[in-house]
């Protein structure tokens, strides 16, 4: 099971992000539920580096299964859209697919 961890702070503001595991929905290259979360997930990332004035402090493994997303300024108000508009697209692939994909916040 993949599960994102994602950490608001008082504001509600996203301020990490961690993502674990595979999905284990399909084979490895057939896995549309790991697919899509990772497309989800590192189309965001590439948009908020891209788009904004935001520099995250990132980790991952290189061979896929963790992936943490640490935001340097909670501030920026199109990193924050962008982040929120991530949750939103997890949260329906979380839906779909419940025994595959697990959101936590903390």
């Amino acid at each position: 099971m993949i599960t994102v961890d994602i950490t608001l702070n008082d504001e509600g503001q996203v301020y990490e992000v961690i993502m674990d595991g595979h999905a284990d929905y399909g084979s490895h290259g057939q896995d549309i539920v790991c697919a899509g979360a990772s497309a989800v997930l590192f189309g965001s990332i590439n948009a908020v580096m891209g788009l904004t004035n935001e520099k995250p402090d990132i980790d991952y493994d290189d061979d896929g299964g963790h992936f943490h997303y640490r935001s340097v300024n909670t501030n920026d108000e199109k990193a924050q859209l962008i982040l929120q508009a991530m949750l939103v697209s997890l949260q329906t692939i979380e839906e779909e697919y419940n025994e595959n994909i697990r959101l936590n916040y903390k």
